[in-house]
This record gives structure tokens, sequence and C-alpha cells, in this order.
């Protein structure tokens, strides 16, 4: 018969290795049998770590308040809480219990990067730095943290800790994540001197090391995005059509289409006007919904999709995060891969808009390439960016004959070229109210960006540059007898 301490032991190595959801059983059985008895923190947080694991962020919040309760100036709760916020939208409150947990711990070094990022998300660049700096000082080996400050402070980066970081990595036992980050540091101080071949070797390198980071997971959704969705877009078949959710009231923008392609541009823009327009960010909900609910799409002969699942999926993950509470009835998503899904979409939310974000395709690849999106398997190498481009051609055509009027196609260049007349196209289509304002996304002060492109979207717009991305066309005419809308010349 197990004890209270096996049990508390047991759920505690189900989450080192992942199974989340025995670990959680296992627990909410020991409150169970525990009634009225009292229970210790230890247990609640393992539960916030079950829950978290699940992503379920209502039982995570829920697991965290009730240690609150028993200790308030816990400093690892008050982080995972502000992170929690964060999660929400709510960014006043998660920037108060980052805060909260650094007054309990200043050295806390978790809180001190959590805080640095927010700041920097939030446009708050000068506080960004003040932390990054701190945490830097408590941990000059962690490669990670230069990658980020040099984000937001273009001559952070100086001649010397160039140096440092190189001796860093041949002489200390780095770990492969922030090796990969070292590599991108080396890449973009080649490329300040011009110097693209080196630049490139390194890029491969630093690429190599982010991938083999997650090596297992980013194996799986690489054959995911090539080989499952890619092939069933077209061929998915839906059940349980006729059951209608609360969702199909909602109004949702969902911009589309690859990195780096004026979509952060877009989605700041569309929540600068008079309307309210909820951010929701790159919530992933629906990739999310389908391959939590839909694990036999693997297979080669299953393209079949129960809405019926994907909607209480999808619920219950907006639940969570509060998004279902708001009175407006509209929001932007801007979980790029959703092309993949446009079908599914239009059967969960009938009155749902897209907006295609897209540039000159080669610098795209290029701009990709160069950028460290560790969460995105396929940015890894030129040969899978290849693929998944020419996946993505090929099924954005696709529905954009399908679809036409649901889908906007939206120029990066046109855009920065044109900013007024392009913003005034897209509000049009997106049936809102289109001011000035727009223009200046900045002005709002509640405005949370966490891609790669938030520290220019935080100046004025500017012009396409064509000749960025020149350099490096040659690298691409190798592969111009596999892709034929690389240019040859």
């Amino acid at each position: 018969m197990y004890s209270e301490e096996d049990h508390i032991k047991k759920a505690s190595t189900l989450i080192e290795k992942r199974n989340y959801k025995e670990a959680k059983l296992i627990l909410l059985e020991l409150i169970k049998k525990a009634k009225n008895s009292k229970i210790n923190l230890g247990v609640y947080y393992l539960l916030f770590l079950s829950f978290d694991g699940l992503n379920e962020i209502k039982g995570a919040k829920k697991y965290l308040e009730k240690c609150l309760k028993i200790n308030t100036k816990n400093h690892l709760v008050l982080n995972n809480l502000a992170n929690i916020y964060l999660k929400e939208g709510n960014i006043y409150k998660a920037e108060k219990f980052y805060l909260k947990s650094l007054e309990n711990k200043n050295d806390y070094l978790i809180a001190i990067i959590n805080i640095a990022i927010f700041y920097q998300n939030t446009g708050r660049l000068d506080e960004a730095k003040k932390f990054y700096l701190k945490a830097i000082d408590m941990s000059p080996k962690a490669i990670s943290i230069y990658f980020n400050l040099s984000r937001i402070d273009k001559n952070f980066i100086s001649e010397e800790k160039i140096k440092y970081l190189a001796d860093l990595m041949k002489k200390e036992k780095i770990k492969s994540i922030d090796m990969g980050y070292g590599f991108f540091l080396l890449a973009e101080y080649e490329r300040k001197k011009n110097f693209f071949i080196k630049e490139i070797d390194y890029l491969q390198k630093a690429h190599q090391y982010v991938f083999n980071e997650n090596l297992n997971k980013n194996n799986q959704t690489l054959n995911y995005w090539q080989n499952t969705i890619s092939v069933k877009y077209d061929k998915l078949s839906f059940i349980n059509e006729n059951k209608r959710s609360e969702l199909i009231n909602f109004n949702p923008i969902f911009i589309i289409g690859l990195p780096r392609s004026g979509s952060t541009m877009v989605e700041a823009i569309l929540s600068a006007g008079d309307s309210i327009v909820k951010n929701l960010g790159e919530t992933s909900i629906i990739n999310g919904a389908v391959v939590s609910t839909h694990n036999e799409l693997k297979k080669k002969e299953n393209n079949r999709i129960d809405l019926d699942l994907i909607n209480n999926k999808v619920l219950k993950l907006m639940s969570d995060r509060n998004f279902l509470s708001k009175k407006s009835k509209i929001f932007t998503e801007k979980s790029l891969e959703n092309f993949f899904y446009i079908e599914v979409i239009l059967k969960i939310f009938p009155k749902a808009k897209f907006i295609n974000t897209f540039r000159n395709v080669e610098d795209n690849i290029f701009a990709i390439f160069q950028q460290a999106l560790t969460k995105l398997s396929w940015t890894h190498s030129i040969e899978n960016i290849l693929k998944y481009v020419d996946n993505y051609l090929k099924i954005i055509k696709y529905f954009v004959e399908k679809y036409p009027d649901q889908i906007l196609p939206l120029d990066l260049e046109e855009l920065t070229n044109k900013p007024e007349e392009t913003s005034k196209k897209l509000y049009s289509f997106c049936n809102l109210k289109w001011n000035e304002r727009v223009l200046d996304p900045n002005s709002r002060k509640d405005l949370l960006i966490s891609t790669a492109s938030n520290i220019q979207i935080r100046s004025s717009i500017q012009k396409y540059n064509h000749e960025k991305y020149r350099p490096y066309k040659e690298f691409l005419k190798k592969f111009s007898h596999e892709y034929t809308w690389i240019n040859k010349d």
C-alpha cells in the first residue's frame, strides 16, 4: 500500500518523464483521499506542473492560486502565475507577478529572464536591457541571454564579446541550444562584415544545434508538415458537421503565410484601430486541436476529421485562456501554419477571414534562415525550408482559388511602399473602420509582440529593401531544377 510520500514521489517521477496525465490522476486521487486533511504546497505545485504540462491553463492556475494561499511569498509560484497571466493576455498582472517574484528572491534568474523578455515584447527596451545585463552578470556563460540582448541592442555584440563567446564555445561544455545561439551571433557578426559564405556556414551550424536540442520532437513535427498535413489538406472528410458551438458567432481574422512575410506588422495594424480586436498572437490552437484529437491522421488511409472533437477542443483551449469572455467577437490569430487548415477553420468559424501575407519568395527564404525560429522544426535547413515553401505555394494557391472571398493576399512590399492605401484595403476586407492611428500601432501601450519582428514593428514602417538579400540568391540556384519558382538568372 502506497503512503502519501510514495504517491508524491511517483507523481514527481512521472512529471520528469512528461507523463503528466498519469501524474495528475495520482495527485487528484491523493487529494480526494485526504478529505479534510491539510494538503501541503508541494502537492498543489506538482498538480500545477501536471496541468501545465497538459496545457490545461485553468487547472494550472487553480493549483498555483492554492499554493499562493499557503505561501504568498513563494517566488516560484509568483513567477509561474505571471506566465499564466501572460498566456491569458493580461499583461498588467503578468508584470506585477514577475516583479513580486523578484521582490521575494531578487537573484531568481528565471524570473529575471522572464521579465526581460516581457519588457522586450511590450516595447520597453531600456527596462529589458537592464534585466538582461543583470542576467548576464549572474550567468555569464548562458549564450542565449547574449542573443536576446543583441536583438534589442545591435551594438551590444562587439568584437571583444564575439571573441569571448567563440572561446567559450570551444573550451566549455555548452548546452546544444546555447551553441546554436552562439553560432547565430557569430553568423550575424560575419554578415555585418559582408562575409556571406562564412555567415552561411555559421547559420548551418546554428540550425543543426537548435534542431538537435529537441531531436525527437523536431523529427516528428517535421514529418507531420512534410508527409501528413501537406498531403491531406485537400482530401479531408468531415463528420458531425451539423453540431454547432458558440464559435460560429465569432468573426476571427487568421493571419497566415510564411514567417518574416509581414504578418506581425499586419497583426499590429489590425489591433491599433478603434474597433476592439483582441490580439491572440500565435496560439497554435487549431494545429493543437487537430493533432491532439486526430493522431490517426498519420495513417495513410485516414483523412477523416471529427468536427465535434475539434469544436470542443478549440472551445476548451479558448476558455482556458479567457478568450471567450471578451465582449468583442473579433480577434486576430497569427499561427502562420493555419494555411494548412483553412478548410477545417471554415467549418468551425464560418465567418473567418484570412490574411495571407507574402513577399518575394527568395528574400523570404533567407529571412527565415537567418532567424532563430527555435520552435519551427522545418526552418533549420535550406532544404527543409524549400520543401515547406513549395508546399505553402501549392496549398495557398488551391485555397485562394476555392475561397477567393475569404482570403486576402497582402504583399509586404505593397504594404511598406503604400501603407495608407494598403491598410485601408485590409480594414475594408475585415469590415473594420480605418483611422490614421493604425499606421502607428506602437501608440497602443498594451501591444504585446513576441515574434522576431518585435523591434522592427516598434519603429515606423520602412520601405521594402530589394537589395538586402541579393548576395544570397546564388546559394539557391543549385535547387532551381527542383523548384520552378526559384529564379534561374
